[in-house]
């Protein structure tokens, strides 16, 4: 038996996966023992069907069970699973095991299959040719989901009936997506249409005369009688209270109040006021006369009732109308009222009867059942053509999962490229090869925080393709931060080669180096002291102009600057001799002031020791990188990149530790093209003595002049300190 095999990466050691025959060690391996327990689908890159099929679930996230029930149902299919190693997409036939009659089914599939495409060879399928034949032959029936869609229907009767059926009952979309009917659309149907056309017969046998007491006249008589009824109703109510008494007839018609508020020119008061009006003035006989005026918004209806209605229901006395003859007239329509309310409420009495006798009667109804049971019939084989795209990706696949999964030794591999990288980012001179998709930075940002990595957070978009766009985070694992800063771009290329835009949105930073981390307290400071220079310098360059202009206002003006004395004035001076002797003033004021400074500083010096003052700040230099360099260290020694899989959503079991070589692999400057030289000379520097411009070679004798004068000056100062201290110390006291 081939024995199970730990290999280490980055002092981490995992499962070896490189066959069938390691794959089937995951039964054996703990959980506990897999690089990870969970996956996030959203998050790796390959087959989108794939991941469909391990997650049956559709939970969107990729569980140590799923990956185990995928391996143990590949080698229940394959017999032998030597293509598995090569990730390859194409299935041979003789690796299908058929001992057992799954086995022999999805062989006989694949024949078929590579038979409809008339393909010769016969003892290998591909994935593309199983969803060329899932594409072409099974989008059209029968492709075995049961469902037909209308204009597949070849037969004309057949196919308006799938129409009438689909359009009165409902429908459901086929495996192309199509909205179609099942068997149970039909037969719901043509139920209906035999309850309905019971339903209307009821009124064509021997009782048909009651409920249709007036045959084709009697559903409009009926209906104009619904629409009047309550208003009639309120007339003859509104009698009996002026019947009770004389003064409500009054209140139910507009009082004087009533009619002076009334506004003519409002049209909607108006309509409501003759809505809620009564249809005649009420009176204590309690009889609607229909040739006196009637509330000119019923009239039309009244005159038709009068017409239609009235005048063939009481022929005599037509002309009026009372409640008990309109009781009498709506009991005639009775048994048509108690017809109606037992009318099916299945929706096919839109049809007419003659459109549902010839789909239960005609031979349209068996067609389409023959069609439905025909689609059904092949429903197992379509359910092979599945089975079959399920098992050549599992082959393409699967092995390549479980080294994104079980182990990560695809993410070690320079030459491979794990499931959950995106490409490569291209910036500041270097290549960040390790990129993963960010769905919500602020969340990412959160756990990946904790990875004690320097992160760039970046923002890929296509210039092409207007609105795709989408933010990856990108580890940059050695070297130094360079000019790296918000805003910075450059470019990226996907899996595919494809090239996109990339622009950096945020950062997190941390030490990159150990010598990052040493010089990091000493950029901070010098960043911190040319802030605080600058404003200082912009602060004093402010008030100094300020100063200046009040000043030069004053001399155009020929104030004086002094302040003025108390008592009487001896008159104004000359405009001239005052100016010149302000601006005199000014200057030994400020000569003054510089002398004062120059004085103290020179007598702060005089009392330091140089060679204490060059200790002590060496001293305090020393110290603070010592302790950069411990801070440092310790947090490139817990550089983890398992916090950036975890909050992309993994869960991880072990720490994935950043040694100074493994960061090489993921950052680095790429070499240059084999057989490629460098060539020292500066072809600028000609360029320019060729125009005669920028003097080079004076400018660069004169600064090394200077520093020879600045370093000579430093050692004489360092080796006659004593006799110059005492020199300042005897002309600062003299």
């Amino acid at each position: 038996m081939k024995p199970i095999v730990f290999r280490n990466y980055g002092g981490i050691h995992q499962l070896r996966i490189e066959s069938a025959e390691d794959l089937a060690f995951i039964h054996q391996l703990h959980p506990a023992r897999w690089a990870a327990t969970s996956v996030q689908i959203e998050s790796l890159q390959c087959d989108p069907a794939f991941l469909k099929y391990l997650n049956q679930d559709g939970s969107g996230t990729i569980r140590a069970e799923h990956l185990r029930a995928a391996v143990r149902w590949i080698f229940r299919m394959m017999a032998k699973g030597d293509r598995m190693a090569a990730s390859s997409d194409v299935l041979c036939l003789a690796d299908l095991d058929t001992s057992h009659e799954e086995g022999r089914k999805l062989k006989e599939a694949a024949i078929h299959i590579l038979g409809q495409l008339k393909v010769k060879k016969l003892d290998e399928i591909s994935l593309e040719q199983v969803r060329i034949f899932r594409n072409t032959y099974g989008m059209t029936p029968p492709n075995g989901d049961g469902v037909l869609p209308p204009q597949h229907v070849s037969d004309p009767a057949a196919a308006q009936l799938a129409k009438d059926v689909l359009e009165q009952v409902g429908s459901t979309k086929d495996i192309s997506g199509a909205e179609g009917i099942n068997e149970g659309h039909l037969r719901q149907f043509l139920d209906g249409a035999r309850k309905h056309l019971a339903w209307k017969a009821l009124a064509e046998d021997d009782g048909a005369a009651g409920i249709l007491p007036w045959d084709d006249d009697t559903a409009a008589a009926v209906k104009l009688t619904a629409e009047l009824d309550a208003k009639i109703e309120q007339f003859f109510w509104q009698c009996d209270l002026v019947k009770l008494d004389a003064r409500t007839a009054e209140r139910i018609c507009l009082s004087e109040q009533d009619l002076q508020n009334l506004d003519g020119s409002d049209l909607g008061a108006m309509e409501r006021h003759l809505v809620q009006a009564p249809l005649q003035t009420p009176n204590a006989e309690g009889v609607l006369n229909l040739q006196g005026p009637i509330n000119p918004y019923y009239q039309d209806q009244m005159e038709e009732l009068q017409k239609r209605v009235l005048a063939r229901a009481q022929p005599d006395s037509h002309e009026s109308l009372s409640r008990t003859g309109w009781q009498q007239v709506k009991a005639i329509f009775e048994p048509y009222g108690a017809w109606q309310a037992e009318k099916p409420s299945d929706g096919v009495g839109e049809l007419s009867e003659t459109t549902l006798k010839e789909h239960l009667d005609g031979p349209a109804q068996k067609r389409l059942l023959q069609l439905l049971l025909e689609d059904l019939a092949v429903k197992d084989e379509v359910k092979q053509v599945t089975d079959l795209e399920k098992l050549i990706l599992y082959q393409r696949w699967l092995l390549e999962l479980a080294n994104n999964f079980v182990s990560f030794s695809a993410l070690y591999d320079p030459s491979r490229r794990a499931l959950f990288e995106l490409g490569d980012l291209i910036i500041d001179g270097r290549e960040l090869a390790f990129t993963m998709k960010v769905r919500n930075r602020a969340e990412h940002k959160k756990i990946a925080q904790t990875s004690k990595m320097f992160l760039v957070y970046a923002e890929i978009t296509m210039p092409q393709e207007q609105g795709r766009s989408f933010e990856i985070a990108a580890a940059l694992t050695a070297g130094g931060q360079g000019a790296l800063e918000i805003g910075k771009r450059g470019i990226f290329y996907d899996l595919q080669g494809k090239e996109w835009d990339a622009r950096v949105v945020d950062m997190v930073e941390n030490p990159i180096s150990l010598w990052e981390a040493i010089k990091s307290p000493f950029v901070k400071a010098k960043k911190l002291l040319s802030e605080k220079v600058e404003a200082f310098v912009g602060t004093r360059a402010g008030s100094l102009e300020k100063a200046t202009t009040e000043i030069t206002t004053k001399m155009e003006k020929g104030e004086s600057l002094q302040q003025p004395a108390q008592g009487p004035s001896a008159g104004a001076a000359p405009p001239s001799s005052s100016g010149m002797r302000d601006m005199l003033l000014v200057g030994g004021v400020a000569f003054a002031a510089v002398g004062s400074s120059l004085v103290y500083l020179i007598r702060t010096l005089s009392q330091i020791s140089l060679l204490k003052a060059g200790l002590a700040l060496l001293s305090l230099v020393l110290v603070v990188a010592l302790f950069s360099a411990l801070s440092g260290w310790n947090k490139l020694r817990k550089r983890d990149m398992s916090a950036l899989l975890e909050a992309c959503g993994w869960a991880v079991n072990f720490r994935m530790y950043m040694t100074r070589r493994l960061g090489y692999l993921f950052s680095h400057t790429p070499h240059l093209p084999e057989g490629a030289r460098k060539e020292r000379r500066d072809l600028v520097t000609l360029f320019l003595r060729q125009t005669g411009y920028g003097g080079f070679r004076w400018a660069r004798v004169g600064l090394v002049s200077l520093l020879a004068a600045l370093l000579t000056v430093a050692l004489l100062s360092a080796l006659f300190w004593n006799q110059i201290k005492a020199l300042l110390q005897g002309w600062l006291s003299g």
